[in-house]
């Protein structure tokens, strides 16, 4: 039966919380093979078994060299380009960068060709794009439906500045999005979270009627009072016609043997 994945972005969503949680939907705690056709070197990635608000799930960070110049989008599509990474992956983390430079382009009042990324071009945000849409194929389910985001509240400090939250390119990216905001003040969706939203959802709304396979959680940087986490369920959809979804073992009804 094809499965679904939702993600319960109650507590926001950024790049690193993504690969954690679709890790761990995967049931893998080591990264690194499905980052082995990314065409990019001077960085490392991270990944441990920890807590928030005493959740446990896997925080990965990818911590760049000391030298990660500042790409144009035109080099991030040559990086993925020349990466040997599944077409489907390929294409969304393409689509993906594609939405940020024209988010900060309206932003910045030039256009996408023009921009020269900071935090979005720095080598851990093409880690965290990548990556989350190589996991992503790796999970592949046959959709993905995406919870309003939270998106935070106050300010935050970036390239520019100190500048309101969301971000002037996360708000732009999250046009037509469903959001709202909870919880201590913080940056909770970044624009790599957001961006990586976009072209993750099949649809934005509430998790869909079934039966839970799996579930996962990848952890925010911030241990705060509202659980720093992103939850991702995988399940087995209903049937839209009949409401019926095959159950396993534990579930009433037909059962098979795993």
């Amino acid at each position: 039966m094809k499965k679904t994945l939702y993600l319960n972005c109650y507590s926001g969503i950024s790049g690193d919380m993504t690969l954690g949680v679709l890790l761990d939907l995967l049931g893998r705690e080591d990264i690194e093979p499905f980052l082995a056709g990314l065409v990019l070197k001077n960085y490392e990635v991270s990944v441990s078994r920890s807590k928030r608000g005493g959740i446990t799930g896997l925080d990965v960070r990818v911590m760049p060299g000391e030298d990660h110049p500042h790409r144009g989008l035109a080099e991030i599509m040559e990086i993925i380009e020349k990466s040997s990474i599944g077409p489907g992956a390929a294409a969304r983390a393409s689509e993906a960068f594609r939405l940020l430079a024209e988010a900060e382009a309206a932003v910045h009042g030039t256009s996408p060709e023009k921009i020269h990324f900071h935090e979005v071009g720095a080598v851990d945000s093409i880690v965290d794009i990548v990556g989350a849409c190589i996991l992503l194929e790796a999970l592949d389910p046959a959709r993905e439906v995406i919870s309003s985001l939270n998106l935070g509240s106050g300010t935050v400090k970036c390239a520019h500045g100190e500048m309101p939250v969301p971000a002037p390119a996360t708000a732009k990216l999250l046009e037509g999005v469903p959001v709202f905001s909870r919880g201590e003040p913080m940056e909770r969706t970044t624009p790599t979270g957001a961006a990586l939203a976009r072209v993750f959802a099949s649809e934005f709304g509430t998790i869909p009627p079934g039966v839970i396979v799996r579930t996962g959680y990848g952890l925010g940087d911030a241990d705060t009072e509202l659980a720093n986490v992103l939850q991702g369920t995988l399940l087995e959809e209903a049937d839209l016609e009949t409401g019926d979804a095959h159950l396993g073992r534990r579930g009433e009804g037909r059962r098979h043997r795993h």
